[in-house]
């Protein structure tokens, strides 16, 4: 006859009631649980964390240094992949120990919970991996509407899987979704009644887009703020200032007002006022006239139809003359370079024509 503990060894070795031999073979444990359980809780724990760095190694390795949705959606999804990898392989070291029906249901609902959250995650990654890539692979002017549509899409994707996920969780809970909706439904009146402002910003934005007065990328004064739309959003409109700031203006405010799109004039207006000191004869001054309209005809960046050059006034020390015209740029970095070259241009031409140029003085004549 075979001896007890031989039977239980064949046991083991067959893979038949291996846990229980454990549980027999190990007579005590800890907190009521034998050691046996234990230590398989802490082996799986132990693997799934090993489980969890291999997804994510596989994951980071597979997207390689590619420019690809694929590889950005794989390189950014490793760590939500390997949370779930490793909850999973959590829970289910959690059944081993053999714990109360009360606290697995209750490890189940976290459970479900954390892998809802890291499936949530997941797919809020995916979604910016599209829409990071159709921003950066458009070209021409589909992409400043790409570029200003694709943020606002983004959101609103991203709050519609959110409230599917929760939906999905209540269902799993055994809540009624159609009861849940219907108080909804009954709530929905105060909260639209709370939340006004964010509604009208919301219907403003639509407005922004349908109208379209500016783009992403638009130099644009609205009210007193200038500077350089970065963002058209669901509440408000992101202008980079010159000082770097940034400006957050509500929509509402944005449709109320004004708006003045700078990028889309064709050239910038530029003013130069010149004054020279009295003592030259009218055809020295007629002299420096020509040849300050000279100088702008010459500028293949100056719009000929566009040039005014006048001898506008006696000032109380100066002569003044007066230059108007537009310059074929709108970039203002390159404005102000060529704004640079013309007023070089004009000191050259005053000095060529033997006058100065005036500043505030005082001559006091005494008589003897």
């Amino acid at each position: 006859m075979l001896n007890p503990t031989v039977i239980r060894a064949l046991g083991i070795i067959t893979g038949r009631r291996s846990l229980g031999f454990l549980d027999e073979y190990i007579g005590y444990g800890a907190a009521g649980i034998p050691l046996g359980k234990i230590g398989a809780f802490a082996l799986l724990a132990v693997l799934s964390l090993l489980a969890r760095k291999l997804a994510g190694f596989v994951m980071r390795k597979s997207a390689g240094k590619g420019a690809g949705i694929p590889a950005c959606f794989l390189r950014n999804a490793a760590r939500p992949v390997g949370m779930i990898v490793f909850w999973g392989g959590l829970y289910a070291s959690l059944t081993l120990l053999g714990i109360s029906p009360g606290l697995s249901a209750a490890a189940l609902k976290l459970f479900l919970f954390l892998v809802l959250a890291g499936a949530i995650w997941t797919v809020w990654i995916l979604i910016d991996s599209v829409a990071s890539r159709k921003c950066s692979t458009d070209t021409g002017a589909g992409s400043r509407l790409d570029n200003q549509m694709v943020p606002v899409l983004r959101k609103l994707a991203k709050i519609l899987v959110g409230v599917m996920g929760v939906g999905f969780f209540l269902q799993m809970l055994g809540y009624p979704l159609s009861g849940i909706i219907a108080g909804l439904g009954i709530g929905g009146i105060a909260v639209a009644l709370a939340a006004q402002d964010s509604l009208s910003g919301f219907f403003s934005s639509i407005i922004l887009f349908m109208d379209k007065p500016f783009r992403v990328g638009d130099l644009v004064q609205i009210g007193g703020t200038e500077g350089i739309v970065e963002e058209i959003g669901l509440r408000s409109t992101r202008i980079r200032t010159f000082g770097k700031t940034l400006v957050s203006i509500p929509n509402k405010e944005v449709v109320d007002s004004t708006i003045d799109n700078l990028s889309q004039r064709p050239m910038r207006r530029t003013e130069i006022t010149v004054g020279v000191t009295y003592g030259p004869t009218p055809p020295m001054m007629e002299a420096l006239l020509e040849g300050l309209r000279d100088l702008l005809h010459r500028n293949p960046m100056v719009d000929d139809g566009s040039i005014m050059v006048f001898f506008t006034g006696f000032e109380s020390y100066a002569l003044k003359i007066e230059m108007k015209f537009f310059v074929k740029t709108t970039d203002f970095v390159e404005w102000l370079r060529l704004r640079e070259e013309i007023n070089l241009s004009v000191m050259h031409a005053v000095s060529a024509a033997g006058m100065e140029f005036a500043f505030p003085t005082q001559t006091i004549h005494m008589g003897g």
